[in-house]
């Protein structure tokens, strides 16, 4: 009973650290996959900002994969999973651009179907690899093991102890005895190091190393779609403030420092925030789409040849207009802090 337990539960454990390490490397190749897929249908200028936005919703994946694949992993998806959330990933809000006027937007449809079936596999490899690290041997499992192991040894004992059957001497019988518990001992060391797949001596906590490899190009993957998405024209935005932002900041004859526009206002709902998008959403996904991304393109090209040129006049013109815009405390504010600290000190 005690070999064929032991057997299985061996057998079992490695199949499941096999498993887990094919999971990683076919998560990995696939995050490459979809990296690719998102610069096909995000990679001209016009789709920078939503280029930048899926590369970070991957790289925000990526970085969930690492901690998945630590020491300590295990413990933190029982939380998640008695909390509800081991489900909850990046994926999800990345689906939904694909889903809405982004996807519909997107310069290669074909890249928008690859994504998604990427999408798919990943929800399914990750699902795997969770069901593999939370499916462990109860504890009842690990107590027949060692009832069965004390209970070998006990026997051996009582065994040996008996006048007529000592056919062997007692130094013999201490090394029969001590192999018996040395055996023990390795098959006990043994499963300890198999029930943990990111630690011990068959850790495969090394897989997760390409996932950092692939991080760090995400990362200036990011870095780069952020710079051509500072070139276009919705940068202009915090030049141009709308007469509402302008009535607000002279409110009462004081003026107030110039803000960009919030969050709230800038970020896109499924198909868009008002009229004009939902317009844009259905020009794209009607038989003119091909035409309306071109022309998109064309538009995007000529703001950031357009900023580029006109930069600094409309800074200059910003600052003769808003005087209070620039950077910085007036020199009156900053001589009253001054002359605080200097009482404080006193």
């Amino acid at each position: 009973a005690l070999a064929t337990l032991v057997s299985t539960t061996v057998n079992v454990l490695r199949a499941r650290q096999v498993d887990i390490r094919a999971l990683i490397n076919k998560e990995a190749c696939d995050l490459r996959l979809l990296r690719r897929a998102i610069f096909g249908m995000f990679g001209t200028r016009q789709h920078a900002n939503r280029r930048s936005r899926a590369l970070t919703l991957v790289k925000r994946y990526v970085d969930q994969i690492d901690r998945e694949c630590n020491a300590g992993a295990i413990e933190s998806l029982q939380v998640l999973e008695l909390s509800g959330g081991v489900a909850t990933n990046e994926l999800d809000e990345l689906s939904a651009m694909l889903h809405g006027v982004d996807g519909a937007a997107a310069s290669r449809q074909g890249s928008v179907g690859s994504a998604d079936d990427i999408i798919s596999r990943l929800n399914s490899y990750r699902s795997d690899r969770v069901a593999l690290l939370l499916t462990d041997f109860p504890d009842l499992h690990w107590i027949v093991l060692a009832a069965l192991s004390v209970s070998i040894s006990l026997t051996f004992l009582l065994e040996s102890n008996q006048l007529v059957n000592q056919y062997l001497n007692s130094i013999q019988l201490r090394c029969l005895f001590a192999l018996l518990v040395g055996v023990f001992s390795a098959t006990a060391t043994l499963c300890i190091d198999l029930r943990d797949p990111f630690s011990g001596s068959f850790s495969v906590a090394g897989t997760s190393a390409q996932v950092g490899d692939l991080r760090l190009c995400l990362l200036e993957d990011v870095r780069e779609a952020k710079s051509d998405a500072s070139e276009l024209s919705s940068s202009t935005f915090r030049f141009f403030p709308s007469p509402k932002a302008e009535k607000e900041n002279t409110s009462n004859g004081k003026p107030k420092p110039m803000n960009g526009p919030s969050r709230r206002d800038i970020s896109p709902s499924r198909y868009g925030n008002n009229f004009f998008s939902t317009v844009y959403f259905h020009l794209l996904t009607g038989p003119l789409g091909s035409n309306v991304r071109a022309l998109g393109e064309l538009v995007a090209w000529a703001a950031t040849i357009v900023w580029k040129k006109t930069r600094r006049p409309v800074l200059a013109w910003r600052r003769k207009k808003w005087p209070w815009t620039k950077r910085g405390k007036p020199k009156a504010s900053v001589d009253v802090e001054r002359k605080k600290g200097v009482e404080d000190a006193e």
